[in-house]
């Protein structure tokens, strides 16, 4: 029946876009120029020239970029660095600003002095002013070609996140990736922590990616600051489900950054805050034909902890470097290299004097990647051919997980006609997994080394689609991926040899957006996606620590089929709103977050000689089915405005067939509400400018609580997940003074905290009723742990320049 209702919808989908009459484009108006457009003949020069530009227009209607088209120098850096100070009356689509690309021509014409007469002053005379000296003017630019509107090209069911626009989002700290905790459908294991469920889907199933290389995570641990500069990136995708074909391997939400575009003129930016210190510059090189960054920042939040608590130690550090060199007309070769530390240890709980002043590790990650990328401009489209090589170590005293990785990438877009356009490519990754056991007492016994055998994986997958306006008011885009994973570990007892499991998948998406009326647009997407499962190891709390690959018994991938249907309404005051339906169902599921339980010897399903893994001990490696459905709502305006705001709200509901041990000591598979089901989710933040470059901004978040089960010592009993922690609620707060620093610098001094009513949310991780029961030992419900207050104080100085 299930799959009765997915082909209705994604058929339905199909005729009523089909059905729709074709009508006019809607209304689009290109950037008008505000003010003088005047660029000065450059100094030393000589002759006529004409130079073609390329700018970006933001919605703000600055420029954020010109790239050099057509002309020569010292013209082409003349009108380059003009430009950037020009404004605009910023494109719109019914209405609403959007960003746009627009090619100006700038004509440089060289006046020539009219001859002076001669004058007579001491027997000498005055000859006629050579023509290089004369006075300049050059002529404004003709109107402008080619306009390509960038908000044309955002993906049915995508929100973009700019850095002009999360820059100003309270408790965000200027960072994008933060920014994703507002957007609605997420929901997170805890205030404050970098993990996230998307409309369901667990932390481990969501995918990260940079510039297209994939990273295991994009925030450092505790702080919750992104992996990457700031300033770096330009914007970030967010895919809460069915993203399009070129993301693969992930059976959830994908979020992607994308840096910004090499800079045509020296710039950086700076920051000094309480936690940490931070810095990025950049540098065209060789006539512009090549540009240079390098970024970073190093954390110490030690004197904030102390104020807090004397128990916790937490440090981190992060880099990237990139340089790329135009060795053509249409080819440029580059290199982007980037990293990231943590360090979080805990002091020991150990009564004893001496062992109390200890501190024990909780988790320590380190991540390096090297990705080599050449680029090819086409007629009307782009291709990119990349290689990225990755180090990634990740765990806790005694378990470390490490993963030495090979990937390449091809892309390539192409517009076939006005209204139809290519989009393809194939992608291919190799992991090679080393898995470090030990215990955590000196008494316990030493796992045997075949315990957990790595697995050595690899995934490679063809991938297409095609962005098709069928009729003005219709765009489909219909897609599919091809992949296959295999994996293979070393088979027990038997040293040497290896199982291997290779399983193809195919992967259809399809993506509808319908124009019903002027301002009001009708979405629908689907999608099904696959991805390797995954294997909790040790006791690092998941999903830090994972190994992807086939489990036990198992040889079945993380299946997901993700639909959605919803209106975006353009409404005045340059808001938008969207309502949106979503529906997930997985099979083969593996949720690490779920609590750990242990199972008593002898439980869970029987493994076969030929099984790779002994007997699993976490309910969350076991595969399971489960689903999510529910609505969310949006309604934001920009944060460039004087009065910006954003509100979002879920209202969902995700259930798990989950693997529960009786006290008789029976492993029971039952439906229940997943362990971090929150029924309710608000965000709600406002900005406003108070004027003279002040702006102050607040955000409140408000979510119900997870449920959870009562619990006869450590074994949850019947019924399960049937009672909900309390609810929970934090307020951040920004405030920011900006001086102008030079012609196009400036200095902020900004006062920004997270959770500034230092409210304390209850977990149920960790939850131990051992020892509470009632008369007899009977059950009872217990008093869940508490967490925090996890609250981020920051103060600091930014400058830009």
């Amino acid at each position: 029946m299930h799959h009765f209702f997915r082909a209705a919808s994604v058929w339905l989908t199909v005729l009523l876009a089909c059905a729709v009459v074709r009508a006019e484009e809607p209304a689009l108006t290109p950037p008008m120029a505000l003010g003088t457009t005047d660029v000065p003949y450059p100094a030393g020069a000589s002759g006529d020239s004409s130079v073609v530009l390329e700018l970006t227009v933001e919605k703000d209607g600055s420029v954020s970029n010109a790239t050099l088209v057509e002309g020569s120098e010292p013209f082409g850096e003349q009108a380059r660095s003009v430009s950037r100070s020009w404004r605009f009356e910023p494109a719109r689509r019914q209405g609403v600003p959007v960003a746009a690309r627009v090619r100006a021509r700038v004509e440089f014409r060289q006046e020539h002095a009219e001859p002076l007469p001669a004058v007579e002053a001491s027997g000498e005379s005055t000859e006629a002013v050579p023509a290089q000296h004369a006075e300049p003017k050059a002529l404004p630019p003709a109107p402008p070609i080619e306009i390509s509107v960038l908000g044309e090209r955002r993906e049915i069911g995508q929100t973009t996140l700019s850095k002009r626009e999360v820059r100003e989002l309270p408790g965000a700290f200027g960072d994008a990736f933060r920014a994703i905790e507002i957007m609605p459908g997420v929901t997170p294991l805890m205030s404050g922590v970098p993990h996230f469920y998307v409309r369901g889907a667990p932390p481990n199933n969501s995918g990260y990616f940079i510039d297209g290389i994939r990273v295991p995570a994009l925030f450092h641990l505790g702080v919750a600051q992104s992996v990457i500069h700031p300033g770096l990136i330009d914007h970030v995708d967010f895919f809460p489900s069915a993203a399009p074909a070129r993301y693969g391997g992930f059976a959830g939400a994908i979020i992607a950054g994308q840096t910004r575009e090499p800079a045509s003129k020296a710039h950086g930016e700076a920051n000094l805050r309480l936690i940490d210190a931070g810095a990025l510059v950049e540098a065209p090189f060789a006539d512009d034909r090549g540009s240079a960054l390098l970024a970073g920042r190093y954390g110490y939040p030690g004197p904030i902890l102390q104020a807090v608590t004397g128990d916790v130690k937490l440090s981190y550090w992060d880099y990237q470097a990139r340089a790329s060199y135009r060795i053509g007309r249409r080819d440029t070769l580059g290199v982007f290299a980037f990293g990231s530390h943590d360090y979080l240890a805990q002091r020991s709980p150990s009564s004893d004097p001496v062992a109390s002043q200890k501190f024990i590790e909780q988790f320590v990650s380190d991540t390096h990647r090297l990705d080599l990328r050449y680029d090819h401009s086409l007629n009307d489209g782009r291709l990119r051919l990349a290689v990225t090589g990755g180090y990634d170590s990740q765990g806790a005293d005694p378990t470390y997980v490490k993963n030495l990785s090979l990937g390449t990438r091809l892309e390539v877009e192409q517009r076939l006609t006005e209204s139809l356009r290519l989009r393809g490519g194939a992608d291919g990754q190799i992991d090679d997994y080393r898995v470090k056991v030990g215990v955590s007492r000196p008494l316990d016994p030493l796992p045997p080394v075949d315990a957990y055998p790595p697995p050595r994986n690899f995934r490679a997958g063809l991938h297409t689609d095609f962005v098709w306006r069928v009729v003005p008011r219709v765009e489909l885009v219909p897609g599919a991926r091809v992949d296959l994973f295999t994996s293979s570990r070393s088979r027990q007892p038997t040293a040497g040899s290896r199982a291997t499991s290779i399983v193809p998948a195919v992967d259809p998406r399809l993506a509808t957006r319908v124009t019903l009326l002027p301002g009001l647009a009708w979405l629908a997407a689907f999608g099904l996606s696959h991805q390797y499962p995954s294997l909790r190891l040790g006791d690092v709390p998941a999903p830090l620590v994972t190994v992807p690959g086939f489990p036990t018994g198992q040889r079945q991938l993380q299946t997901v089929t993700q639909m959605s249907q919803g209106v975006e309404i353009a409404l005045p005051a340059d808001l938008v709103a969207s309502v949106t339906g979503f529906y997930s169902h997985w099979s083969g599921l593996t949720d690490l977050s779920s609590p750990c339980r242990e199972r008593m010897a002898g439980s869970g399903p029987a493994t076969s000689p030929d099984d790779p893994l002994p007997p699993l001990v976490c309910p969350g490696n076991q595969p399971v089915h489960g689903r999510a459905y529910g609505v969310e709502l949006m309604l934001r305006r920009p944060f460039t405005k004087r009065l910006s705001g954003w509100l979002s709200y879920t209202l969902s509901r995700s259930t798990r067939e989950a693997h529960y041990l009786t006290p008789a000591g029976v492993n029971e598979l039952v439906t229940v509400v997943s362990d971090f089901d929150r029924t309710h989710v608000l965000n709600v933040a406002l900005s406003y400018d108070l004027g003279r470059s002040w702006r102050v901004g607040s955000r409140l978040l408000f979510y119900t609580g997870t449920p959870y089960s009562a619990l006869d010592g450590s074994i949850p009993v019947p019924p399960y997940n049937a009672y909900r922690s309390p609810a929970f609620y934090r307020i951040d707060f920004r405030l920011e003074k900006r001086w102008r620093l030079g012609e196009t610098g400036a200095i902020a001094f900004v006062l920004e905290g997270q959770n500034v009513t230092l409210s304390t949310e209850v977990t149920n991780l960790n939850q131990d009723c051992e020892g509470h029961g009632g008369p007899g030992g009977s059950t009872t419900r217990c008093e869940q742990p508490k967490v925090g207050p996890i609250t981020l104080p920051s103060v600091g100085i930014e400058v830009f320049f």
